[in-house]
């Protein structure tokens, strides 16, 4: 009776249960090496002392140990190279919401590597994403602008006043306009407008001809069309910066003095600093 006692062996079930991690952190279905070598060495502290396991069987399993063992380093390495390769990129990945236990998208870019034991993650806006819960990575998001456009469409048939930018220079200047629609850009949102005056330097494509018949000739041409201009401000402090519109009208003052009408003008909505409602003319 003491020998049935002494000799009897365990069930894999019964091995795989004693092993488990009692913290509860290895996840159902995920048997590494460390458990694995557990699960060997509770086997042979189990093993019938009459019966022994043989040294071809140990071998086999010990030979199964080092493959393992093998695999999951070539794993931990490829996963690390995955992950730095993201660095930059813009990713999506799914993951399970531990406090809510639903699943959910995480998108952006990529800050990061973090490396815990044999785990390796991708830190993006400060949360850490498993490399394998990544299923899909792009260059670039396509659009970096995430705000919501419908708090600017309030302003839509309203006067307003906005500024216009030359993004190479940082040159500023101030525009005014009705407001047609709002429309999200990759970087920022604009509030196109219409009837926006400017003053004409040049057009955009570098032609700067004094010449009022060239320019009359030019903006006939152009009227109604879509044209990009380099416009200047009123203090004629040689300030430029580029702007595309439709010309609506344009007149030449016998000075030389170039202005005209563009409809479809964007501004930055940031750039907004006055808002009023749109005069319209009485018909008599």
């Amino acid at each position: 009776m003491a020998v049935d006692g002494i000799s009897r062996q365990k069930t894999i079930e019964e091995i795989v249960k004693s092993t488990e991690n009692k913290s509860g952190q290895r996840k159902v279905g995920e048997l590494g090496k460390d458990e694995f070598l557990n699960l060997l060495v509770t086997q042979l502290r189990y093993q019938d002392p009459l019966n022994p396991v043989e040294d071809k069987e140990f071998i086999a399993q010990m030979a199964q140990f080092s493959a393992l063992e093998q695999m999951q380093n070539l794993n931990t390495s490829f996963s690390a190279t995955k992950a730095f390769g993201m660095i930059g990129k813009y990713i999506t990945a799914t993951m399970v919401n531990e406090s809510t236990f639903e699943t959910e998208t995480i998108e952006g870019m990529v800050d990061s590597v973090k490396m815990e034991g044999s785990k390796t993650y991708v830190v993006v806006g400060g949360r850490d994403v498993p490399v394998e819960k990544v299923i899909g990575v792009s260059e670039d998001s396509g659009v970096f602008n995430n705000s919501n456009i419908s708090q600017y469409t309030g302003i839509i048939g309203y006067e307003a006043k906005g500024c216009v930018y030359n993004p190479n220079t940082g040159e500023i200047i101030g525009v005014n306009g009705v407001v047609r629609e709002i429309e999200k850009g990759r970087y920022e949102n604009y509030a196109v407008m219409d009837g926006v005056k400017v003053n004409i330097s040049t057009a955009a494509t570098g032609t700067s001809s004094k010449d009022p018949e060239f320019w009359n000739t030019y903006l006939t041409e152009s009227k109604d069309h879509e044209i990009s201009l380099i416009i200047t401000d009123e203090l004629g402090n040689g300030t430029k910066v580029p702007v595309t519109g439709v010309l609506r009208d344009f007149t030449i003052a016998p000075d030389g003095k170039i202005t005209g009408v563009l409809d479809e003008v964007y501004v930055p909505v940031e750039s907004i600093y006055n808002i009023k409602e749109q005069v319209r003319e009485v018909e008599e």
